[in-house]
């Protein structure tokens, strides 16, 4: 497996994969994600910040995003802090291969270069299997937060409570 960012012409296949875990998510849980826009998946290609998982055959595996600093979910608003792991979607055919581990071994030795303390993640705060999964991937849960009804944040972390995880370096 190898990790590299996502280009636009990805867009189609990274929306079938959040399809797929947008539905599992619902399996799961009863919620899950709204659908991602073109535009939204576009600006964070753009940015630099989406990235895909390869396999051998370069089949996309998964994806995620990272941000580099988050004022509003963690008060680290120069990003000096850590890097942030985002919406983590895994593609149906792999669940259960471990990509998810892949992606938390490169962001740690992202974070490491970059002089960073933390990856960190969050996720709904009564979401039970994502909270136990996390901690398997070595993820500490470090508290709770009530995320305000309108930020700058994506349409949907609007009014939630989250719960915070961090892995620290």
């Amino acid at each position: 497996m190898r990790i590299e960012r996502t280009i636009i012409a990805d867009i189609l296949t990274v929306e079938m994969i959040y399809g797929e875990a947008r539905a599992y998510q619902f399996q799961q849980t009863g919620y899950g994600w709204p659908v991602f826009s073109k535009s939204f998946l576009q600006k964070e290609i753009i940015e630099k910040r989406h990235f895909k998982v390869l396999d051998k055959d370069d089949e996309m595996a998964g994806v995620f995003s990272i941000v580099k600093a988050e004022p509003i979910i963690w008060n680290d608003k120069d990003g000096k802090q850590a890097l942030y792991l985002h919406r983590m979607a895994i593609h149906n055919r792999y669940r259960g291969n471990n990509i998810a581990k892949e992606v938390v071994n490169w962001a740690m030795t992202e974070a490491w270069k970059h002089k960073k303390k933390f990856i960190r993640v969050d996720t709904w705060a009564n979401n039970d299997v994502l909270t136990d999964y996390y901690r398997k991937l070595g993820f500490e849960w470090v508290g709770k937060k009530q995320l305000p009804p309108t930020s700058d944040l994506p349409e949907h972390y609007n009014n939630i409570e989250v719960n915070l995880f961090e892995i620290r370096l």
